[in-house]
């Protein structure tokens, strides 16, 4: 469970840096400045940032086409990790994703993120197939999915 004092909200503009920071910091290959502007303000993307002590420490996006939506990212600042930050925020997702009419959630982790697949079985998300290679040679990307209603 989460702690106490922790704010999930969207995220805004003023937000760019910090969760490129969380990319940067995470990720083999961070989304750049461009991608990120366009995840925090199109139409179709839904962006949230988690606060805790007034600093953003984890963020997650998605992208939502029809009545089905992928989870690009969901980002815990290493220092933040093991708090049950992600599973407040994947909570917190997928229920706005639920009230924009989303049928459908699809997400790929790498095969060997194993608090990761944790994470996402626990909130529903079955596995129903994997892309050979899908993060670089020899690191094969598990595909999940959740229906929503």
């Amino acid at each position: 469970m989460a702690e106490p004092g922790i704010i999930i909200r969207p995220a805004e503009p003023e937000d760019i840096d910090r969760i490129m920071s969380l990319e940067q910091g995470s990720i083999a290959h961070p989304w750049d400045r461009k991608e990120i502007a366009a995840l925090v303000s199109s139409a179709n993307k839904k962006c949230l940032v988690l606060q805790y002590e007034d600093r953003v420490v984890s963020y997650a996006g998605a992208e939502m086409v029809l009545d089905e939506c992928n989870i690009g990212n969901i980002v815990t600042d290493r220092e933040y990790r093991g708090r049950g930050f992600a599973s407040a925020l994947m909570a917190a997702l997928l229920e706005e994703l639920a009230k924009s009419g989303i049928a459908k959630v699809f997400l790929e982790v790498e095969f060997d993120n194993a608090p990761a697949i944790a994470l996402y079985e626990r909130v529903g998300f079955e596995r129903y197939g994997q892309r050979r290679d899908y993060y670089g040679k020899g690191r094969d990307a598990v595909l999940m999915s959740k229906a929503l209603c």
